[in-house]
């Protein structure tokens, strides 16, 4: 599937991968949740297999969670060798995967500061497992609201805030990225002076196109 949507996008494939966080989900689909230190494991092993779909002829593979005999995957992404690879997560295990596979690792709703400390960590990853550490891109996710004012923007944050408390995806909004356009791009700065070069927003209200439209007609331009 990821390799059709690299082909019919021409290209524009981001690979974006984890080991699973929401037992609630699994459970609800028949999906096995077993411990982090497993599925670590297992995303492991799936992302040698699917590099090597994505590369080789055929793939044999003898893991200790999967197992393929001359297995083919066609048709082949556009992206050589494959598409950019962005994994998020911040444990020690998983950051020490991220320095083995990714071309982009994403973290979210941390301040800069501790956004600067998970990249001390990656950053010791990439040492034990001789990685470049230039070869990784930093992403940044959060939640966003912007209006004209900032008391409009912290007026609905608050709300959304309130429609989804205890939610499982509820994270701590006191890192949102809210306000006006002024104050967005103030708050998104401090985050790229620690080293973010990607974010991944997610706006409240994402079917009404006001916010969107203003965010990229006044907001993205300071950063292009």
């Amino acid at each position: 599937m990821a390799a059709t949507v690299d082909m019919i996008s021409n290209g524009r494939l981001n690979f974006g991968i984890g080991a699973g966080w929401d037992e609630v989900e699994a459970a609800a689909y028949g999906i096995p949740f077993p411990r982090a230190g497993i599925r670590v494991e297992m995303l492991d092993e799936a992302l040698q297999i699917i590099k090597g779909l994505w590369t080789q002829d055929e793939v044999i593979f003898k893991g200790k969670y999967y197992q393929l005999d001359k297995a083919v995957s066609l048709p082949r992404p556009v992206q050589k060798p494959y598409p950019p690879i962005l994994i998020a997560g911040g444990g020690d295990k998983m950051l020490r995967l991220i320095a083995k596979h990714a071309n982009a690792w994403n973290s979210g709703f941390v301040s800069p500061e501790g956004f600067r400390e998970e990249i001390a960590r990656l950053e010791k990853a990439c040492r034990e497992t001789g990685r470049d550490r230039s070869e990784i891109e930093n992403t940044f996710q959060s939640r966003t609201v912007i209006a004209e004012k900032d008391e409009n923007a912290f007026e609905r944050a608050e709300e959304w805030r309130e429609e989804r408390k205890g939610a499982v995806d509820d994270p701590d909004w006191k890192f949102a990225i809210k306000g006006s356009p002024k104050t967005c791009e103030k708050v998104l700065q401090t985050y790229v002076d620690v080293g973010v070069t990607h974010f991944t927003l997610l706006f409240a209200d994402p079917a009404t196109l006001k916010p969107l439209q203003l965010f990229a007609n006044e907001v993205i331009p300071i950063f292009r």
